[in-house]
């Protein structure tokens, strides 16, 4: 089969490439700069800017699946977000055009300020968009990644070895943000949780989301679906804080930040600074929200195959401690 994977040297675009062709599908990968796209052997990349106009006729010749992994929850400096989502819409209606038979979509869990949340609104919209326009699409709803919600509560460890880090993008909010937080854990075992401490999560693997993905691309009974895909168990943020102290040796001790202060921050920064406000709204997201689900893999993924939080964290542990950055 030949699928496009939209956001090719993303931290989930990047793992779908490489599960996509370990399945021996054809991969085409658009990314916005090829000095950007590493690791990605095998797979035929496209320079396309869904924010400037790219040839999306060129982009989708031969395609019969796209997945769509790009979007706007860390934008780079200097991203201009609205153009980005209009772009996103255009490709949909061009997958339309070019007899694209699927379009799946990872997005977010459904909570109670989808409204206040800009990335978790787009993404609404753009799930109906995909659905009304290609509909024997798929929309997989997936909980917090544990490769970027386990690092952005104050620890290293999740980024070692990760040369696609989401919050490795350069942002000089989040190298400030990173400087001041982002060992935490390490050394003075606080991990800072937004929302409450008690609140549960099924945290997934990139992974294991990826393999998601690409068990959504092949199997036709799940056409015109939104699934929710669980990792392989629910953990509050105090369970995760016990398996940072049982890796770490040391004692952790996870300390709640008020949703009221990122929703606070984020409106406040809104009119100046996109990328700051756009990741306090997502603490907050996280923080007022739970994906306390149970059906680990959403029937998609084995969980016997999945990736627990200690058995990455584990993994992650072992690795050198210097960080990959993404340029």
């Amino acid at each position: 089969m030949n699928v496009l994977v939209v956001g090719a040297n993303g931290q989930l675009g990047s793992a779908c490439c490489r599960a996509l062709a370990e399945r021996g599908h054809t991969v085409r990968g658009s990314v916005r700069a090829l000095e950007r796209a590493v690791d990605l052997t095998g797979v035929e990349l496209r320079v396309a800017d869904l924010a400037r106009a790219p040839d999306l006729d060129d982009l989708l010749s031969g395609i019969d699946v796209v997945v769509l992994t790009a979007n706007t929850a860390v934008p780079r400096a200097g991203d201009d977000v609205e153009r980005f989502v209009e772009g996103e819409h255009r490709l949909i209606d061009a997958a339309a055009r070019h007899g694209v038979r699927r379009i799946v979509l990872p997005s977010i869990p459904e909570t109670d300020v989808d409204s206040a949340v800009p990335i978790v609104s787009e993404r609404r919209q753009l799930e109906e968009r995909v659905l009304e326009t290609v509909p024997g699409s798929v929309v997989l709803r997936l909980p917090p990644f544990m490769e970027v919600w386990l690092a952005l509560v104050g620890s290293a460890v999740p980024l070692r070895g990760e040369p696609h880090a989401t919050i490795g993008r350069p942002s000089p909010f989040l190298r400030t943000f990173r400087r001041l937080t982002g060992t935490l854990v390490e050394r003075r075992g606080l991990m800072l949780v937004p929302g409450p401490t008690r609140h549960r999560q099924a945290f997934i693997a990139v992974a294991d989301a990826a393999a998601a993905c690409v068990k959504a691309v092949e199997r036709d009974d799940v056409a015109g679906q939104v699934l929710d895909v669980a990792g392989p168990q629910v953990l509050t943020w105090d369970d995760v804080a016990r398996t940072y102290s049982d890796v770490l040796g040391r004692p952790v001790r996870a300390v709640s930040a008020p949703t009221a202060v990122f929703a606070a921050l984020s409106a406040v920064l809104r009119r100046v600074a996109e990328v700051p406000s756009r990741t306090m709204a997502l603490n907050r997201f996280v923080g007022s929200s739970e994906s306390a689900w149970h059906e680990p893999g959403g029937g998609l993924v084995d969980v016997e195959e999945m990736t627990t939080v200690e058995a990455f964290l584990r993994r992650k542990a072992a690795l050198p401690s210097t960080p990959s950055t993404v340029v």
